[in-house]
């Protein structure tokens, strides 16, 4: 039997389609994940995200499936997944590893003399000006993008592509455990420690760049580290003089 003009044909363009719309549905639920929109141990119902990405479960379980394997998702023995949760277990781990990423790549970038001025000092003026109004979401953004502009042009797209893996898998952390708890003097130490990454960039010194990258993420370490102490608790007299 003949098929009617009036019923839907499997074309050849039918797979592109659906490629992108799961990789559309992927970028905006990373976007979501890493921004905390979507928050850490939360559930992921497909038919409610089928409904907020305006697809169809296939291109949910092929966006699923990515982020899965790039750590952002979790899937669970009865079939349900999560938001990956997020843990402080092996943070120092994490740190060793972003740390020696972030000097290799400063050294490669700051060697190739390439980096002037106009390339940075927007991003540093946009995080400058955030940070100080306690615009953290857009001061965070800006210093993303300084530094993917730095992994640009460091000439080393190994280095640049694990970098910026590893910078990307550092967004949730700072967003939980580094804006919340920065304060009016971390504000000015923030900033102080980017220009001297960019000053070291612009001048072409790898060793002045390897120290100012290292220096800045410690002080954001410490800075995390602060905010993980207790407050009052170590304060307090809990003695049993009181009467009931």
């Amino acid at each position: 039997m003949e098929q009617s003009a009036t019923e839907p044909v499997e074309s050849s363009a039918a797979v592109p389609r659906k490629r992108r719309g799961a990789l559309m549905v992927y970028e905006k639920m990373r976007e979501d994940i890493q921004w905390m929109r979507l928050a850490p141990s939360s559930a992921l119902d497909e038919v409610a995200l089928a409904q907020t990405y305006e697809v169809s479960r296939t291109p949910i379980r092929e966006a699923l499936l990515l982020l899965a394997n790039e750590g952002f998702v979790q899937f669970l023995q009865n079939r349900t997944s999560i938001v990956a949760p997020l843990s402080l277990h092996n943070h120092a781990a994490f740190l060793d590893t972003f740390i020696l990423l972030s000097r290799g790549l400063a050294r490669a970038a700051a060697s190739c003399g390439t980096i002037t001025p106009a390339m940075l000092d927007p991003f540093l003026r946009r995080f400058a000006t955030a940070i100080t109004a306690g615009a953290f979401e857009e001061a965070f953004r800006a210093q993303l993008n300084l530094h993917r502009c730095i992994a640009g042009n460091a000439q080393n797209r190994f280095l640049a592509k694990y970098f910026l893996e590893a910078q990307d898998a550092s967004v949730r952390i700072k967003l939980l455990y580094y804006f919340p708890h920065v304060t009016g003097a971390d504000r000015e130490e923030a900033i102080r420690s980017l220009s001297a990454v960019v000053d070291a960039m612009v001048a072409g010194d790898p060793e002045k760049a390897d120290t100012a990258v290292r220096d800045a993420i410690l002080f954001e370490a410490r800075v995390i580290q602060a905010g993980l102490h207790p407050r009052y608790g170590h304060q307090m007299n809990l003695g049993t003089g009181a009467a009931l």
